[in-house]
């Protein structure tokens, strides 16, 4: 009697568990669609951003505010689906060529009135998946968790140097036009909404070419080597919008590096999940006080041929 109680019970577990539990193949299955989804929602959002926030009648300010808490919500949401995604190096190598592909030819289309909205948009939208989809693949580069780390702080070290003294000033100063192009550009909300019409759109800020890139890197080998991946998006995003936002709301400052606010928004969850040896902490603070005097060395190389 015992045995047969004990085949019983068991055949009951195995019965509940396999009517709980889906089949690895199809809980794969799901988890991918819902990353898909993710990213078509979050592309097509941003493309809503763009398209409407300069047609509503708001004041500026406020508007532009909630539109670039909007379209960051947005493209990172589409970065997030985008890093969760089953994707040969191939397939990457792929969809950089495509995307990019569209991006080049669509930038230099012309459009006027309503129509020209759409354009811009669509090349932001296919800009944003380029930069998401190369990320992801420089992303197979980070071999291994820890390695993550000291990438994040040359990044962040690299964004200060090169928009407050590097090429991105540089561009900023002599060349702006080539910085928008390289960049998915926040509308001014309202802009397009009065007598002009769409001529007069105006753009308040924009998120550049690195930062979509190092940010789907992140996010790609954060999920990669089991990180804290949504809090690493929620975090970046936040942590991101507070920087643009600080801009907006205070006129003295100057152009700011988002990379050092993406960074931490990344850091932040995940600093307990970071196992470094004796021996890697010394190197990596060997590596960025390199960094820091090799910087140091080019900006002041920088302006003394800028004082010429």
């Amino acid at each position: 009697m015992a045995p047969m109680d004990n085949f019983s019970g068991l055949s009951f577990i195995i019965a509940h568990v396999t009517m709980v539990q889906a089949p690895p193949a199809e809980r794969h299955t799901g988890e991918q669609l819902h990353r898909a989804e993710l990213l078509i929602l979050g592309l097509a959002g941003a493309w809503a951003v763009q398209v409407g926030a300069p047609l509503v009648p708001v004041a500026p300010l406020p508007g532009t505010l909630a539109a670039t808490a909007l379209l960051t919500a947005f493209s990172f949401l589409a970065l997030y689906g985008l890093s969760g995604l089953r994707l040969a190096a191939w397939h990457e190598l792929a969809g950089v060529l495509v995307t990019g592909g569209v991006w080049y030819l669509l930038s230099g289309a012309r459009a006027e009135g309503p129509l020209r909205l759409s354009l811009l948009a669509t090349v932001s939208v296919a800009f944003l998946l380029a930069c998401g989809i190369l990320g992801r693949l420089v992303a197979r580069l980070v071999r291994d968790r820890n390695l993550l780390l000291p990438v994040l702080l040359t990044a962040v070290a690299a964004d200060i140097f090169t928009v407050f003294a590097g090429p991105t000033r540089q561009a900023l100063e002599k060349a702006p036009q080539v910085v928008q192009k390289l960049s998915v550009a926040v509308p001014q909300a309202g802009s397009a909404a009065g007598a002009k019409g769409v001529a007069g759109l105006a753009m308040a800020a924009s998120i550049g070419l690195g930062d979509y890139i190092f940010t789907a890197l992140f996010l790609a080998a954060a999920w990669r080597h089991g990180l804290n991946v949504s809090g690493a998006t929620l975090g970046a995003a936040a942590a991101a919008l507070l920087g643009m936002a600080a801009v907006f709301l205070v006129p003295a400052l100057p152009a700011l590096p988002l990379l050092p606010f993406i960074v931490l928004g990344v850091l932040v969850p995940n600093w307990g999940r970071f196992r470094l040896s004796r021996q890697e902490k010394v190197s990596l603070a060997a590596g960025m006080v390199f960094l820091a005097l090799l910087l140091s060395g080019f900006y002041v190389a920088l302006r003394a041929y800028s004082s010429r």
